[in-house]
């Protein structure tokens, strides 16, 4: 460019002028790293310059100038380090972050891959191993398989293993193996093991002795009187009876386990082997007093009597020599029209008349009135009040003594017909047979109608006969005893009582679509009522029934004899006191040598005596045993009270708790209150459910409603 003083240069871009030529020279843009240090490489050219970008960077140009900036691969790449991690971007370069089950593959470019963790056998040691995009997964071989590494699963012999079968042998089978047992050894349920029999559960083993258990086998210990027999598997009872000094001066009568050294009468037994007469008159000197003088004999002692009085028949005591008109006939009483007839008994004395059931006393119809109870005649009479009389042969401390007017003797089957009469002390009791009840008024057993109750034969015809009674059933229904009605063969109740393993040790009784058990003390039923068990604690158990004690029982069911002294449970009576029978229904005892532990074998009930004495009976009747749902309180005929330890049954009117304390039972009235007709006098008593009411007997009816019963008139 042309100036005054010549010319000057205008260098285009990319050139600057020369510091002392007049020219343009290049720029080397270069020197000032326009690409950026370490991004690239620059390159210069005439009047210009060039970038050579790294990998991982760019060349950008803003407004002509030239410069490497970073590549965000992240960004442009979204799947860039795989679906197995994430895209981190660093200055000219990225990083893969992998994550769990995932690992960076080495290979260019860099991405996450899924990590076989089943080519680890730790990873799956006991099982089938499945791979899985960042996992891995587990299946559990069948039980009795085992994996290799996490590869199939394959049998485990797990005879070999170990010995898994003790007291027996091992069988492998697959998944599995199977126990056979030695002798003495069962196999479990499972067949994996082998458990102990225990042979003394069976009961036939050990019989008279003590079965214990032992490890595949077991050993009897007899019990005293017993020795072991030669296959050692029961004991065999010991007859002392063959050594002559077991009983001298008796007879020796071996028994199960023992025996008994039997004396004469007038003996007693001196040190359990020998027998001794009984010197009666030095052991008890006023033996004959007051009347007579004591002397002994060999085996008995007999009464030598004053003038006045004879020796008794059995000649242990004196009485007093009565003229004949002291004695007359007693009658029961004075109705105009029978009274002749009403004779209870000749030959008796005033006392013994008018002091018991007499009503009147005299000969030839010439009757008189005994004194009224509690008069003055009366008591001057029988001045030990009813059922004693004074016995001037009995003196204590000097005064005569009372003694008890045996009934049964004195007055015979005429106050007690068709049943048995058994005396007390005072008064007397009559035992009828089952279908029968006691008249307190005729003084005999008379026949129940069964009929007059409806519920005894529900959909049938009932026919009453002597003792019991007949239900017809329109066929093909037949007659339940258990639920008192014609069913079809379809509603027919199944007995579990024939299986004689229920209720042991008790009674079972059959319930329509169940059972139930009675237990014999000190048993009681169990919570669900269908077993016996033993309370836990004595505190728990019920007390222990005790009843009159028979020393005679007949083929006829009947028992006469009572033993003297108190009342006395079964086991008592019949173990240790030798009863034959037990209790107001003459429960027989066992039999002697039978084999049977005492303690063990209380029979059931005899049915031929199956009421109360003295009360109206009627055949026994099962009690209701429904029960509520509720398995802690079953309360039906009362309801359940909570109380510390549980729920206790209150009873409704009219029931009782039984002997388990956990169900309400119907009360009987007429057997437990309508003694000598105290309910419904005249006529006869019929029990209900939680009350009673009372009917009319065969051949009267009653004149109004609730009226008295009268003579119904014949047609």
């Amino acid at each position: 460019m042309s100036s005054p003083t010549g010319y000057s240069c205008l260098c285009y871009p990319g050139y600057r002028l020369h510091p002392q030529q007049p020219y343009c020279i290049d720029v080397n843009e270069c020197e000032t790293e326009p690409c950026g240090a370490g991004k690239g490489v620059c390159l210069n050219t005439g009047g210009s310059y060039n970038c050579h970008c790294n990998r991982g960077y760019r060349l950008h140009v803003s407004h002509g100038a030239r410069s490497c900036v970073d590549v965000n691969e992240c960004s442009s790449k979204p799947h860039l380090c795989g679906d197995g991690g994430f895209c981190s971007n660093f200055p000219g370069h990225y990083k893969c972050n992998c994550f769990a089950g995932y690992r960076l593959k080495s290979a260019r470019p860099p991405v996450c891959e899924d990590i076989d963790e089943c080519r680890d056998p730790a990873s799956c040691p006991d099982g089938k191993c499945e791979n899985k995009p960042g996992s891995f997964k587990c299946t559990a071989c069948q039980p009795g398989y085992r994996s290799q590494g996490g590869g199939a699963c394959r049998d485990v012999d797990e005879c070999a293993e170990g010995s898994p079968c003790q007291h027996g042998w091992c069988q492998n089978l697959p998944g599995t193996f199977r126990c056979t047992c030695a002798q003495g050894y069962t196999p479990a349920s499972d067949a994996r093991s082998c458990i102990d029999v225990d042979e003394c559960e069976a009961g036939n083993l050990c019989e008279n002795g003590v079965c214990t258990n032992t490890p595949g086998s077991f050993q009897c210990q007899c019990l005293a009187g017993y020795h072991l027999s030669r296959d050692r598997s029961l004991c065999e009872d010991i007859d002392e009876c063959d050594f002559p000094a077991a009983c001298i001066g008796g007879e020796c009568s071996n028994t199960n386990g023992s025996y008994r050294c039997l004396c004469p009468a007038g003996h007693r037994l001196v040190g359990g082997r020998k027998c001794q007469d009984i010197d009666e008159c030095s052991q008890d000197p006023g033996l004959c007093l007051p009347h007579g003088a004591c002397e002994n004999l060999h085996g008995s002692y007999a009464c030598v009597c004053d003038e006045g009085f004879a020796p008794t028949p059995d000649q242990h005591g004196c009485e007093e020599v009565e003229l004949p008109h002291h004695k007359k006939e007693c009658y029961l009483n004075f109705d105009d029209t029978v009274f002749c007839d009403s004779v209870l008994a000749t030959n008796v004395t005033q006392q013994e008349c008018c002091c018991s059931l007499g009503a009147g006393w005299g000969d030839h119809c010439e009757i008189y009135p005994c004194p009224v109870l509690s008069s003055a005649e009366f008591h001057s009479l029988c001045p030990d009040g009813k059922g004693f009389i004074q016995d001037n042969n009995i003196v204590n401390y000097g005064l005569p003594a009372h003694r008890d007017i045996d009934e049964c003797v004195l007055f015979g089957e005429e106050i007690c017909k068709e049943g048995k009469c058994v005396n007390t002390q005072p008064g007397y009791e009559c035992y009828c047979k089952q279908g029968f009840y006691y008249d307190g008024d005729l003084l005999e057993c008379l026949d129940v109608d069964e009929c007059l109750d409806e519920s005894n034969c529900r959909n049938g015809v009932c026919e009453n006969t002597r003792g019991g009674f007949r239900c017809a059933c329109t066929p093909p229904a037949q007659y339940s005893p258990t639920q008192r009605r014609c069913l079809s063969p379809a509603e027919m109740d199944v007995d579990e009582c024939q299986d004689p393993n229920a209720c042991r040790p008790g009674r079972c009784v059959n319930l329509p679509g169940s059972f139930r058990c009675e237990c014999r003390l000190p048993w009681v039923p169990g919570p669900d009522g269908q077993d016996c068990q033993l309370p836990d604690s004595p505190a728990e158990r019920p007390p222990e029934r005790r009843a009159v004690c028979w020393s005679q029982r007949g083929d006829d069911g009947m028992c006469a004899g009572p033993l003297p002294g108190p009342l006395l449970p079964f086991e008592d009576c019949c173990c240790r006191r030798q009863g034959r029978g037990w209790g107001a229904h003459c429960r027989p005892c066992p039999p002697r040598g039978s084999g049977l532990q005492c303690q063990n074998s209380q029979s059931e009930s005899n049915s031929f005596w199956d009421v109360s004495p003295l009360f109206l009976g009627k055949p026994r009747r099962e009690e209701d045993s429904s029960e509520e749902d509720s398995d802690e309180c079953r309360c039906l005929n009362g309801r359940c009270v909570p109380r510390p330890g549980g729920a206790t049954c209150e009873c409704l009117g009219g029931f009782q708790l039984d002997a388990s304390r956990t169900r309400c039972v119907d009360i009987d009235e007429c057997r437990e209150l309508n003694q000598r007709g105290l309910l419904c006098k005249s006529e006869r008593c019929v029990n209900t459910s939680g009350s009673f009411r009372c009917t009319c007997k065969a051949g009267y009816a009653r004149s109004r409603p609730h009226g008295a019963c009268v003579p119904q008139r014949r047609r």
